[in-house]
């Protein structure tokens, strides 16, 4: 059909006459209009975190193609994150938690990003919550998509945590089992969200994000439930964002999951990680208190079968330089020279204060003990710089 011949059709709406029709829409051109009318409308949820705010700035580079709809709680910070961007998109203001925000956010759309999860550490500290959000909130989502007709499209975010612990066996592939580590929550609510999504009728796609690198990352409690020998492979924010927008016009991907991964020249392991980055922020490698890590009982791995993805979205533009790089560039020399300027008894004591494994330790919990280290007899094995077996 040619474009003449497609603005006649388009136009001849609730049975007007061609001419009619356009001089009904008035100020907005036929064409313009048709354009409109061929755009995807797209569905994000979770656009205010790191993954979910590059996916969100992709399909703004696509708006050519895709008309788009987030659903966000109403938070000042959410309001003032998306301000800018108010003539640009469409916002449902409300909880995924609430079926009835559910419906109005899918309401005519062609596909849904689902993006939106509660995250460790706030998952592990409010399992309920996190039950609530990850699980009932998918729940409902799904469906008010299955009522829909036709049914939209479902890109689905899960997580690496859902292996478990892979210390033994770091090369990871989609048909691995699916074995949570002790406490984890979070991989507990993504198993069960990736059953309700294969078991529904709807086209889905499910992505099993590895560690993703942000340029907030910073130490914090959650970091030493890592073993310093853990396998880590990391993607960026960036290129995660961009596979996400990119899956949505590959009909390959459908009905499919997928570890997505930023591959080989995003492999490190968790020491070597850690010692490349504290000295981009003044502190010498020597400051790792080793037995503040935990030795067990964590997650992560290499994707072996990731280059899948790749292949079919060509996603990874970037690599662990480029993420070492630009870390580097954002602590200045003089605020380097400050830190490396705190004594290393302040720092290590500091770092050894907010470990939740030595809490463990500190607070006699035999239960978290067990967790991260096994037994107390292995933890001052470790302390007393004697091998562990």
């Amino acid at each position: 059909m040619s474009q003449g011949q497609m603005t006649r059709v388009i136009v001849s709406i609730d049975g007007c006459h061609p001419f009619d029709g356009a001089r009904h829409l008035g100020d907005l051109s036929a064409q313009r209009y048709i354009w409109e009318m061929m755009k995807k409308q797209i569905l994000l949820t979770g656009a205010s975190g790191e993954v979910g705010f590059e996916a969100f700035k992709e399909l703004l580079r696509r708006e050519d193609h895709y008309k788009i709809r987030i659903l966000s709680l109403d938070h000042p910070v959410e309001r003032k994150l998306f301000k800018p961007y108010l003539d640009q998109v469409d916002i449902v203001w409300g909880d995924l938690r609430n079926p009835d925000d559910v419906r109005q956010a899918v309401a005519g759309v062609d596909a849904v990003l689902h993006i939106a999860a509660l995250i460790p550490p706030l998952a592990d500290h409010q399992p309920e919550l996190a039950w609530q959000v990850n699980v009932g909130g998918t729940r409902s989502l799904l469906a008010a998509m299955q009522a829909q007709n036709p049914a939209p499209r479902l890109i689905y975010t899960s997580s690496i945590s859902v292996y478990g612990d892979r210390l033994a066996n770091p090369d990871i592939r989609v048909g691995d089992p699916l074995i949570p580590s002790d406490g984890d929550e979070y991989a507990k609510t993504k198993i069960e969200a990736e059953q309700l999504i294969q078991n529904s009728s709807l086209q889905w796609t499910i992505l099993r994000l590895c560690g993703i690198l942000t340029k907030n990352l910073k130490i914090q409690p959650l970091m030493f439930h890592m073993p310093l020998n853990t396998a880590l492979e990391w993607c960026h924010a960036c290129d995660a964002g961009y596979a996400l927008v990119q899956a949505l016009e590959n009909d390959f991907v459908c009905g499919e999951i997928f570890n997505l991964g930023g591959g080989k020249q995003c492999r490190v392991s968790a020491r070597e990680f850690i010692e490349e980055v504290l000295p981009l922020y003044g502190l010498e490698r020597s400051v790792l208190p080793e037995h503040a890590f935990a030795i067990q009982n964590f997650h992560s791995g290499n994707y072996i079968d990731g280059d899948e993805l790749e292949h079919l979205l060509k996603f990874r533009r970037k690599t662990l330089i480029d993420y070492y790089d630009t870390a580097s560039l954002r602590v200045s020399p003089v605020q380097r020279f400050l830190v490396g300027r705190i004594p290393k008894a302040i720092v290590r004591n500091y770092l050894a204060r907010i470990s939740e494994p030595l809490k463990s330790i500190r607070e006699n919990n035999a239960r978290l003990i067990e967790r991260y280290y096994g037994s107390r007899q292995i933890f001052e094995k470790l302390v007393r710089g004697e091998g562990v077996s």
